[in-house]
């Protein structure tokens, strides 16, 4: 297993205002990584250069940028709406429109993975959730497919109205992935979002098994979703760490820690890329160390 980190963790100044993604890039590349996880949900920004005609040439310049650094992508993040809820249809032409080029984009940066989330069908149970996700989904799926990468669903938290996010629970998740019969379909497990939701990770993790094709790593008080760095919350890394020995993951650990340097100037924002990397580090060894006890 190898770390990563989104390329949100640079992305956002004090006061309002993102850095460009090579920034990022060359800066993460200085503190010791050589993978990344392609953030593309800053399609979402106003002023992000993937609402253009030339968007390609824009991810062909990050693809550069990563090459010239070291760095290599294996898994994005998918900009997201509220799917069932939207009902402005300008607004969702619009976010179809950015999602269809995100996985077109992440392809293009030879990404294996592209992360997103369940959608919740307000008012409505499990089972009409499962359809319309399923619905939903297909022309996705079809599209990561043909362009020769995978979709990854992610576990969610927390819920709206007094009803709970669909894929709150790992059970819903596991489902869902398993109803499109399909190898470019998967599950990504976010930690943060998982602890919000209590238990323990070894149990939740048992339950998607072999179906984990990446991860989110952050941290919070258990309460809200922090996205901090691992050891600024409350939540079990040993737990985490042996969990994941546990069915044998052997994909990247990839930090979605966007929060923590929010507030940062970019100088200290260059000190927090390189404590990652030794936060990061520790994890790693954590991992190692579960998987030889596993294998003896």
């Amino acid at each position: 297993m190898i770390l990563s980190t989104s390329t949100n963790i640079g992305a956002f100044l004090p006061g309002g205002g993102f850095n460009p993604v090579t920034w990022t890039i060359r800066e993460c590349a200085r503190a010791g990584y050589r993978v990344l996880d392609m953030n593309f949900c800053e399609a979402m920004n106003p002023k992000s250069r993937m609402h253009d005609e030339s968007w390609r040439d824009y991810v062909a310049e990050l693809g550069a940028c990563a090459e010239e650094n070291g760095i290599v992508f294996r898994q994005s993040h998918l900009p997201y709406y509220d799917v069932f809820g939207e009902k402005d249809p300008a607004r969702r032409d619009f976010m179809e429109e950015m999602i269809r080029r995100a996985i077109e984009g992440s392809a293009l940066l030879g990404v294996k993975w592209c992360v997103t989330h369940p959608a919740t069908l307000w008012g409505e149970g499990r089972e009409a959730c499962l359809a319309a996700n399923l619905r939903y989904y297909r022309p996705h799926v079809a599209l990561a497919e043909r362009f020769g990468t995978g979709i990854a669903l992610e576990n969610d938290f927390g819920e709206k109205n007094g009803q709970r996010f669909y894929c709150a629970d790992v059970e819903e998740l596991v489902e869902l992935v398993d109803a499109f019969e399909s190898p470019a379909v998967g599950i990504c497990y976010d930690f943060g979002h998982a602890h919000l939701t209590g238990g323990t990770h070894r149990e939740k993790l048992a339950v998607i098994g072999q179906r984990l094709r990446a991860v989110h790593v952050q941290d919070n008080d258990g309460k809200t979703d922090g996205h901090r760095l691992p050891g600024r919350g409350n939540d079990d890394w040993v737990d985490a760490m042996s969990a994941l020995a546990a069915i044998g993951y052997q994909g990247e650990l990839t930090y979605e820690i966007q929060n923590e340097g929010k507030t940062l100037e970019n100088p200290e924002k260059k000190e927090l890329f390189r404590e990652s990397v030794a936060v990061g580090e520790r994890l790693l060894a954590l991992y190692d160390r579960f998987r030889e006890e596993k294998s003896t």
